[in-house]
């Protein structure tokens, strides 16, 4: 399943102010040699105007600000990280042939599988793209670098999902990290790295792993049923329950989702100038869902 993270509305005090600079850096990286009309300027802007909270993106210009790094330099990092992640999204939307996303058609379902294949690689281009307008070119070459230890993570990750490498509780754990840590993890390294702060970067990967398997589990409890029809290996719940009772499954699936997420809070927080707040407030926004979900 997609690792699609869906918090509650961010109020205005959790939106950084350079969040309206990211949305239009996307489009203008994505579409700006276009014509207004070119298909590639629709479905992207179909596929942005469906919705999202840009948790990534919003967890990157928290670390930035909190690093001290200068505007200009926080906006092309973050905008680099949240193209990456809708890239993943469109790609992800044609692998499962799912016909809309949010209640809106993705882009393969109403401009075709050629168009969605594009627009996934003219993101990807894009997110490089960003990088190359940062203050200090001596270090564009280790951002390149750990954006492509990312994809690279998060495709491999895809790839085993959808081929069904997953047979029991430790694979999908396993999974959980390829597929939805990296990202996390560049909207923390991406801005440390910058920031000269080398020395955190595995902390913050740990933070982002531990975040991607929390909240997977979450996702996997509410997408149960699905998965039980479509037959999916990696659904954690469902690989509980080779072992224990449907209920006591469900229960256990809980605990450990809030093991990943207190760890991923505790490892957040330990990063240098309080970079990491932005992922520890993500991972208290899904135990509140947890608990929501388990009282209704």
């Amino acid at each position: 399943m997609s690792f699609v993270f869906v918090p509650p509305p961010p109020t205005a005090a959790s939106v950084p102010h350079e969040a309206p600079l990211v949305e239009r850096r996307m489009r203008r990286l994505c579409t700006g040699l276009d014509h207004p009309g070119n298909v590639f300027v629709l479905a992207l802007e179909g596929h942005l105007a469906a919705g999202g909270q840009r948790t990534r993106s919003r967890v990157s210009l928290r670390s930035s600000l909190e690093l001290g790094l200068a505007e200009s330099d926080s906006v092309a990092l973050a905008t680099a990280v949240e193209l990456l992640h809708n890239a993943s999204l469109i790609q992800d939307d044609l692998q499962d042939r799912a016909p809309t996303r949010r209640g809106e058609p993705t882009v393969w379902s109403k401009y075709g599988a050629d168009c969605a294949i594009g627009l996934t690689d003219l993101t990807i281009s894009a997110a490089f793209r960003s990088l190359a307008d940062v203050s200090n070119p001596r270090l564009i070459p280790g951002l390149i670098d750990r954006v492509h230890r990312a994809i690279a993570t998060t495709l491999r990750g895809q790839t085993d999902d959808l081929n069904g490498q997953t047979t029991d509780l430790e694979n999908a754990i396993a999974l959980a990290r390829r597929k939805s840590g990296p990202l996390f993890g560049l909207a923390l390294g991406l801005p440390l790295y910058f920031a000269g702060q080398t020395e955190a970067l595995a902390t913050a990967n740990d933070a982002a792993e531990d975040f991607g398997v929390g909240y997977q589990i979450y996702d996997d409890i509410v997408d149960l049923d699905d998965d039980r029809t479509s037959d999916s290996c990696s659904n954690m719940v469902i690989a509980l329950e080779r072992k224990l009772p449907a209920t006591e499954a469900r229960l256990q699936a809980r605990r450990l989702a809030d093991q990943y997420l207190g760890s991923s809070a505790i490892a957040a927080l330990s990063l240098p100038t309080n970079s990491g707040q932005g992922l520890a407030d993500l991972a208290a926004e899904v135990r509140q869902r947890f608990n929501l979900l388990f009282d209704e």
